[in-house]
């Protein structure tokens, strides 16, 4: 059983510890998780398993789960049984291969249409063929598809709305909070967790002070989680992180991160970071940011996170791995571990789920 309680996640009553990382590529026009077009998917899932992480939020698209296409670019001898596979059946395989290592998921609708393109800025998109109706519809299919897969412990409802979003602007069209408590009751048998991104990108949620999430039942305001995304200057550069003076620069940052969210988790809210990351090279501003940044969560006790991305083909930020998809980057690695070092850990036995506790 998957709740929220005075700010913290319980999974059967007991608080539920978080270290996760971003993989992705089933949004993609590939259809399939990345790195599979050479190394085996068990490898991945192993990495991510012997490096402490207890789960994985997965990227997806709408136009995926409507077409459910053939997926492309896989190893055929590097991974038997996975050439010429749908998309969902794919799906079905790594959340799996996923649950035989303990590691949760999070699928992510990341994008409405696959490609290597910025995701529309609202949670619909008329003009592509996606409206609400069509999104809670393909949402639906999901569900039911996994309510009873154990691992499958929360979905995020859209990833990064921006531009015309809105919060608490009583505008049905904009109105992301809404349309957020329109999918979750319209998503009620899902038992799982309901991840709420903030605007702007993700990472804004001033107005949720004043409009928190309500759905109008109990049983499931309880398991609304509110996710922020927030990146340093290797993304996006700002002012902000020019000041050279680090006790400055930790008290100005302070002030803007607690205002956009860090708010949430001081008013009881349960907060999970649902994207951080950067290229972090040593001695640059982006590695004075990361650092800074976890130090932050952890004084925030908002230290529950997906880190992006395992993949090193993302563009501003690269991944866990160097090029080689084999390589592990020592620095970003003691960065996730500084995050979160003891989390959760989940393990089958007997068609029983075992779960060690984190701190």
């Amino acid at each position: 059983k998957w709740t929220t309680d005075d700010g913290r996640i319980m999974v059967n009553g007991q608080p539920l510890v978080l270290k996760g990382v971003n993989y992705f590529g089933f949004e993609t026009e590939t259809y399939a998780p990345h790195g599979i077009w050479d190394h085996n998917l068990n490898d991945m899932l192993d990495f991510i398993k012997d490096n402490n992480f207890n789960a994985i939020r997965v990227p997806f698209s709408m136009e995926m789960v409507r077409d459910n296409p053939v997926i492309m670019n896989v190893h055929c001898h590097n991974n038997p049984n996975l050439c010429g596979t749908s998309a969902l059946r794919m799906l079905d395989i790594f959340i799996d291969r996923a649950a035989e290592r303990g590691l949760l998921i999070v699928l992510d609708n990341h994008r409405t249409q696959s490609g290597g393109y910025i995701s529309p800025p609202l949670w619909y998109n008329n003009s592509a063929g996606y409206p609400e109706d069509e999104v809670i519809r393909l949402w639906k299919h999901l569900v039911m598809r996994y309510k009873n897969q154990w691992n499958v412990f929360a979905i995020d409802l859209k990833n990064e709305p921006h531009d015309a979003a809105t919060w608490g602007r009583s505008n049905r069209n904009t109105d992301w909070n809404q349309a957020a408590e329109r999918m979750i009751n319209a998503l009620h048998e899902f038992p799982g967790l309901f991840f709420v991104g903030g605007i702007e990108w993700g990472g804004r949620f001033e107005n949720a002070a004043q409009y928190p999430i309500e759905t109008g039942h109990a049983h499931l305001n309880e398991r609304v989680v509110y996710s922020p995304h927030c990146y340093g200057p290797d993304v996006y550069d700002r002012s902000e992180f020019h000041v050279e003076n680090m006790h400055e620069y930790a008290k100005n940052l302070d002030r803007i991160y607690t205002a956009k969210y860090g708010f949430l988790a001081e008013k009881g809210y349960p907060v999970v970071i649902g994207e951080w990351g950067g290229k972090a090279k040593p001695g640059t501003r982006d590695a004075k940011w990361n650092k800074w940044f976890v130090d932050w969560i952890r004084d925030k006790c908002m230290t529950n996170n997906f880190y992006w991305a395992l993949n090193p083909n993302s563009g501003h930020t690269g991944g866990l791995l160097e090029d080689d998809w084999k390589t592990p980057i020592q620095h970003k690695l003691d960065l996730v571990n500084r995050a979160q070092p003891n989390p959760t850990k989940f393990k089958t036995h007997n068609k029983k789920i075992c779960i060690t506790k984190g701190t």
